[in-house]
């Protein structure tokens, strides 16, 4: 039997990850689209979409991390049989979820004062302040919306997830078109039409998938009725692994974020420059938390169900996946610039721009670099998060983090070529983080952790 079709090979892989590489795939078409049809409207608008949307992000990833754990701990209930526990456990995510949205909805008002903090051109604080307040309007979706998106994932109903992705992503981008230029009757709003447009799509979602989580199916199969009370040891318990996913992403978001606010002390066409390279980066790097995503929820399935045996298979399966599908790009980035980056001709300001484009060309050199490390770490970072190494994951992103932002920022001092430093710094931080995920997997002590209670077992003797 070959590594296609064998139990947990990469067509069992396939199954679960395509849904989720195309809907995190909507993910980078929503981005790409909100930031060209931005840079048609106008460079400082798209500029400032880039500083506000990295923001945003840093803001709302740590509760992200938290309820994005609800995948791997369905699947290990899934795979250990106990589906009754299922529901109860994304009751929990939901009831924290309402609890932290006060402290979202309280960054509103202070977001001017943090990109005053932070040093921004003065000419793109404006509009980097409405888009972050409109965006952080539907913070409270996005954390909703990734709890009960890990129910459909972990129970390996991926599909359900890539067409509700779908949906919000057409919606998103027919709203980008007419408030952004004032089509169909409505004003022209600009960058802040792009935050609305973000906004509704983002509610849009949590609302579609709390919906179907309601349907008669579930609701008996998987306790959602029956799970609506508060369970402190089972809220408990997602902390407990997704407090450190959350921090995770914290450090790594916060990590970017400073360094593209370095960017943006360089000037408005160095980070105009960057956001275009970033935008094909993601085309690389989005898909692939999809397939992360799948090498979480499939080896939490194995390890409950059949052993560490086929949840390394799977983690393997996983990898390879990732890196024939960056490896891809990376051939574009180096062969066929021109052609990609030509798409942000089709503005009006096509001839105002050329020297723009002429440095994100560079920047993608650095993007074919570090993609191919990136999906390596991301896929392995999954398979060890689906089987509860959340601290080791925690740990070595945080250490890595920290170590290549001090060292741009004691050495930026020292350099003519600020702009090329800082992503001498991304592709470190990457190729670090790809060398302490598959240290960790050939460890193997990952092999004997579990997130969830055996039938026999009480739950007091998990975290």
């Amino acid at each position: 039997m070959n590594i296609w079709n064998r139990p947990a090979g990469i067509a069992e892989v396939l199954r679960v990850a395509l849904p989720l590489m195309i809907s995190t795939g909507c993910l980078t078409l929503t981005l790409f689209s909100d930031r060209t049809l931005l840079l048609w409207y106008g460079q400082p608008e798209m500029a400032a979409s880039m500083a506000g949307g990295n923001l945003f992000w840093t803001l709302t990833c740590f509760p992200v991390g938290i309820v994005s754990m609800t995948s791997a701990i369905v699947a290990q209930y899934a795979g250990s049989g106990q589906q009754q526990r299922i529901g109860r456990l994304i009751w929990q995510a939901v009831w924290f979820t309402l609890a932290i949205s006060p402290c979202l909805w309280l960054l509103i008002p202070m977001s001017r004062s943090i990109f005053l903090a932070a040093g921004q051109d003065p000419s793109l604080i404006d509009l980097e302040t409405i888009y972050l307040q409109w965006l952080l309007v539907g913070a409270s979706a996005v954390v909703l919306e990734s709890a009960l998106a890990g129910f459909f994932s972990g129970t390996e109903r991926t599909a359900i997830v890539m067409w509700v992705n779908i949906v919000a992503s057409i919606l998103n981008l027919i709203l980008d078109v007419v408030l952004i230029f004032g089509y169909a009757g409505f004003p022209e709003l600009g960058i802040v039409g792009a935050g609305i447009a973000s906004s509704v799509s983002f509610w849009t979602k949590a609302i579609i998938y709390f919906v179907l989580m309601h349907r008669r199916c579930d609701r008996e199969r998987y306790g959602i009725a029956a799970g609506r009370c508060f369970d402190g040891a089972l809220i408990r318990r997602l902390l407990y692994f997704g407090v450190p996913a959350g921090l995770q992403y914290q450090a790594e978001s916060g990590g970017f974020a400073v360094i593209v606010l370095q960017i943006g002390q360089v000037g408005t066409e160095a980070l105009a420059a960057t956001a275009m390279a970033i935008n094909f980066n993601m085309a690389a790097f989005v898909p692939l938390i999809g397939v992360s995503i799948a090498a979480s929820v499939l080896v939490g399935k194995h390890l409950t169900e059949s052993g560490p045996i086929l949840a390394a298979r799977a983690a393997v399966s996983a990898a390879l996946l990732g890196v024939c599908y960056s490896a891809t790009w990376a051939a574009a980035y180096i062969l066929i610039p021109d052609t990609l980056l030509s798409l942000y001709l089709a503005g009006n300001q096509g001839e105002t721009i050329a020297s723009t484009i002429a440095i994100a060309r560079v920047l993608l050199r650095f993007v074919a670099v570090y993609c191919v490390f990136d999906a390596a770490q991301i896929v392995i970072g999954g398979a060890l998060r689906g089987a509860g190494d959340t601290w080791f994951v925690l740990f070595a992103s945080v250490g890595v983090a920290v170590t290549w932002v001090v060292v741009g920022l004691i050495g930026k001092g020292y350099t003519s070529d600020p702009l090329h430093w800082w992503w001498w710094m991304l592709t470190c931080w990457v190729m670090s983080m790809t060398v302490a995920m598959l240290g960790r997997f050939a460890h193997g002590r990952w092999r004997t952790l579990r997130m969830v209670e055996t039938p026999d077992q009480p739950t007091a003797a998990l975290p």
